[in-house]
């Protein structure tokens, strides 16, 4: 992805013009490195719930947005983000190590982050 398409992935989701079936892993992963560039984790996990959670409801999915999971790899994202680099490199980067979807599980079991209290508020790892 360049920049622009990465920018307008943005706008999209932000503004509910995605249809749910298009909007993936990847590209919550490109947005989250978006949010990050553009302020501290704290800013950048506010933006994340409150796109997720209007993207949501715009497509009348409930239980959709999960904050534990959006906290997780918010923090794996940013461990791993370097701002210097461009978009495009960032983006990339990112995607490339964290690919595998079910990375969370090597940090909480199945039980815990399946749990209604898990989706409400960040709860701490249970494994790892």
């Amino acid at each position: 992805m360049t920049d622009a398409e990465i920018l307008t992935l943005v706008d999209r989701l932000e503004r509910c013009l995605l249809p749910k079936e298009e909007f993936h892993h990847r590209d919550h992963l490109t947005v989250a490195v978006v949010y990050l560039c553009a302020g501290d984790f704290d800013a950048a996990m506010d933006r994340m719930r409150a796109s997720l959670k209007r993207f949501a409801q715009h497509h009348h999915v409930s239980g959709l947005y999960h904050e534990t999971l959006t906290w997780f790899w918010l923090q794996q994202i940013q461990m791993r983000l370097d701002c210097r680099l461009c978009l495009e490199e960032s983006v990339r980067k990112v995607q490339s190590e964290l690919a595998d979807k079910n990375l969370p599980f090597e940090y909480y079991s199945r039980e815990r982050v399946n749990s209604q209290e898990a989706r409400e508020k960040w709860l701490p790892p249970d494994l790892k």
